[in-house]
């Protein structure tokens, strides 16, 4: 995200919107601590440098 900081309720709230979904007050701390544990893991994962002899696979086969 290039260093920009996420106002994480704010997005609740228009994603919220965007869906028609309604989000209880009671849930929406725990959605807050989610995304912040999601945003910490993925800066993780895009801080992680990669080889630049690493091909894109074009088909995912677990």
């Amino acid at each position: 995200m290039n260093n920009q900081e996420i106002d994480i309720d704010e997005y609740i709230e228009q994603i919220s919107l965007l869906l028609n979904l309604e989000i209880k007050d009671e849930y929406r701390n725990e959605m807050i601590a989610d995304f912040e544990k999601l945003i910490s893991i993925a800066k993780i994962v895009n801080n992680c440098p990669l080889p630049e002899e690493i091909e894109i696979a074009p088909v995912f086969e677990p």
